[in-house]
């Protein structure tokens, strides 16, 4: 009863001749919704079935069309900002998600060529600048995707048209890369010194930033372990200057664990004694020190060393003590790291870790005789062959004794670049040929 009677009351209302002549043009989109929902829906068919052209005077209507105009556009630009508004709020709360899809098309074609023709879209209203800021796109990438797109060749390994970008590597060389990465001879080897080595032999002649790029193209990762914040541990100015002996262990196919130890130079990082036992003892270390002194033996420049250990027992005894008194040649001071001095003994572990995490890896010997021939010639692949990532493209042997390369390695890599320059601007494109080809008909028949 209350509702029917609220219905007559409104039914009664009398309304400003604004809204009926507005309901009777068909422009009531103007009127507030919560104003319209208040009238009877009996009162607005009336007001839209009356016929006012009986009206008098109902020829000057037209005198209001040009306001009702003006008042559509006004609530179609109200309704489109509030629309942007949320649009734009809605980025805000997406962004730190869609930004990062929006990035991987570095890699993916087919999102690079969506996002360029958003761009596109979105430039025409709110302006370049405003629209890679929005995306999180600088000026550069945008130009080298548009020139990606623009040119693409099948020539190339990036699809990148090889006398337009003569700077690339040459297929030829990126087939020698993707051979040497994947080589089993250099699985133990990181991405730097493969590099080094390459290069050395004039075989790959490229930067390790190259390098590193094509072997995420590859999807080829060396990651040995997760570093760490660096600290500035003990540096050696000079060969000879201090040793570091530590032992670490390796379990073998039957079970049982060998001790190797190891003796390294600070300065040059090379290997310059160890020994192999299935025993744990004094004796592992002496042999170390024994083999280190054969290397030092051909490098008489320094008499005397310090020799880093950890607190073990086997580095800490009488007998090696006494050993290390008789030694009248080479003089050597013990000390304890982070005791005798605040440094601790990490240039040695990081030897261990290379030999067991890149050398070792998923390997199984079922003898120790077997377990010693692989670490002498892991040891002599370490420290003759393979380029340090400290001292590329050096090898720890050649720092140690402080051998020339023989080359200048920036000028090579110069010399490299113009070679490689000059073979891709006078490379047989044969997109580039048919292109010229089409313009000059285009141009000969232009012509006729």
């Amino acid at each position: 009863m209350y509702e029917k009677r609220k219905k007559a009351e409104n039914m009664k209302n009398k309304y400003d001749t604004s809204v009926v002549f507005l309901y009777a043009t068909g422009n009531e989109n103007l009127l507030p919704a919560n104003f319209r929902k208040q009238i009877p829906y009996t009162t607005i068919s009336s007001w839209r079935k009356t016929d006012y052209s009986k009206y008098i005077g109902c020829e000057f209507r037209s005198y209001f069309t040009d306001n009702f105009d003006l008042l559509k556009f006004k609530t179609q630009n109200e309704q489109l900002r509030k629309t942007l508004f949320a649009l734009a709020r809605s980025w805000v709360v997406l962004s730190t998600e869609l930004i990062p899809t929006l990035l991987k098309a570095k890699k993916d074609k087919k999102l690079q060529s969506k996002v360029l023709n958003a761009i596109h879209y979105l430039r025409n209203y709110l302006g370049m600048t405003k629209t890679l800021k929005m995306l999180g796109i600088t000026r550069a990438l945008y130009e080298q995707w548009i020139i990606e797109n623009r040119y693409s060749c099948f020539d190339s390994f990036q699809a990148l048209c090889v006398k337009r970008h003569p700077h690339q590597l040459q297929l030829t060389e990126i087939k020698k890369m993707y051979k040497a990465l994947n080589a089993q001879e250099y699985k133990h080897w990181p991405i730097i010194s493969i590099q080094a080595y390459f290069m050395r032999k004039k075989k790959i002649v490229a930067s390790p930033d190259s390098w590193y790029k094509y072997s995420n193209l590859f999807g080829i990762k060396r990651k040995l372990v997760k570093k760490d914040n660096k600290k500035i541990g003990l540096i050696a100015t000079y060969p000879n200057e201090y040793w570091h002996v530590d032992a670490t262990y390796y379990s073998m196919a039957n079970g049982q664990k060998a001790c190797i130890t190891f003796l390294m130079d600070n300065y040059s990082k090379m290997i310059l004694g160890y020994h192999v036992s299935l025993k744990y003892g004094f004796y592992n270390v002496k042999c170390a020190i024994r083999n280190a002194l054969k290397n030092v033996a051909l490098h008489p420049n320094v008499n005397h060393t310090y020799l880093v250990a950890d607190g073990g027992r086997e580095n800490h005894n009488k007998n090696i003590d006494n050993f290390i008194a008789r030694l009248s040649k080479h003089k050597i001071t013990k000390v304890r790291s982070l005791k005798d001095i605040r440094f601790s003994n990490s240039p040695v572990e990081a030897i261990n870790r290379t030999i067991k995490g890149r050398y070792l890896k998923n390997r199984k010997f079922d003898t120790l005789k077997e377990l010693k021939e692989f670490i002498k010639w892991a040891v002599h692949d370490y420290n003759e062959i393979r380029p340090h990532y400290k001292h590329r493209p050096r090898t720890p042997q050649e720092v140690y004794f402080e051998k020339s390369l023989g080359f200048n390695e920036r000028n090579r890599l110069k010399k490299a670049a113009l070679i490689r320059i000059n073979n891709n601007k006078c490379a047989k494109c044969i997109q580039c040929t048919n292109r010229c080809k089409s313009k000059n008909e285009i141009n000969n028949k232009k012509l006729e």
